[in-house]
């Protein structure tokens, strides 16, 4: 017989992460449902609408194993914050005239060439965009003590497969990162309009297979997408319950399996195991 330890740690760990989540939701949105959540720009419009028009109850809640893995990238990304709450932080820079590979990479290897500035640092700030119906939280806002420079970085953790994905050779996807872009977009607009200037948009991504880190500079005519993508969702949503439809309702057809609408939504295509 196979000895089994007298405590079961897993179970109390799974009943902690639900009061976790649960006190998170509360905390976050308790009283706020029927507003959209930023982080689900480029999402399913059904998934959308159930969430923050019809305000309906999840039936297919993530598994055990799923909601664990969700609990390290929240661990991280709050490691990440707390690693930068304090108000000032200095990093190197390259002055203008100097690209960083002439200075790094010259035989002479210039010192006069790179600077330090100075930044002020916003953490986990509420944003919300009126006319969008759009609510959301930041992770970080870094503006410049030097030119007043404002920049938007949101920390995304993942696992080996996504990360290939994302910077992998082999199998690359262009549009890996869409759903997040989308989603700096957004807190980008409030950005933008809250410190009347926005110069850069970064995600800045946690290998949680291997600890690697990378950054990643979002286009900012991701502001505009953004804009476009819920604009659209209100116009469709003033007419009911959006139809099925390739790329949008849903965005992939395997994003309904961990659709937590499943039940609600029943698609036609998918049959759950």
């Amino acid at each position: 017989m196979k000895n089994k330890c007298p405590v079961d740690v897993e179970s109390i760990y799974n009943d902690y992460i639900v009061r976790k989540n649960e006190e998170n939701y509360k905390e976050r949105y308790d009283g706020k449902e029927n507003h959209y959540h930023a982080s689900g720009a480029g999402t399913c419009s059904r998934k959308l609408y159930y969430e923050s028009i019809e305000l309906a109850p999840t039936t297919n809640p993530a598994n055990e194993k799923s909601s664990r893995i969700m609990r390290l990238g929240t661990i991280v990304h709050d490691d990440l914050q707390q690693a930068l709450s304090d108000t000032t932080i200095y990093s190197t820079t390259i002055n203008s005239n100097t690209t960083y590979e002439e200075s790094i990479y010259s035989k002479e290897k210039d010192i006069k060439n790179i600077q330090k500035e100075s930044f002020k640092f916003h953490i986990e700030g509420e944003v919300f965009i009126t006319s969008l119906n759009v609510r959301g939280f930041y992770d970080l806002v870094a503006v410049s003590e030097v030119d007043g420079s404002v920049h938007l970085i949101d920390f995304k953790t993942m696992a080996s497969y996504s990360w290939s994905r994302k910077f992998g050779y082999k199998n690359r996807d262009p549009y890996a990162s869409v759903h997040q872009e989308l989603q700096l977009g957004t807190y980008g607009l409030a950005i933008k309009e809250k410190f009347g200037r926005l110069d850069s948009m970064w995600l800045y991504y946690y290998n949680k297979d291997n600890s690697q880190m990378r950054s990643y500079q979002v286009p900012m005519v991701m502001l505009e997408r953004a804009k476009a993508f819920w604009t659209n969702v209100n116009e469709e949503h003033k007419k009911g319950l959006p139809m099925f439809r390739e790329k949008f309702s849903p965005v992939e057809d395997w994003n309904c399996s961990y659709c937590r609408f499943l039940d609600h939504c029943k698609p036609p295509f998918f049959k759950k195991k």
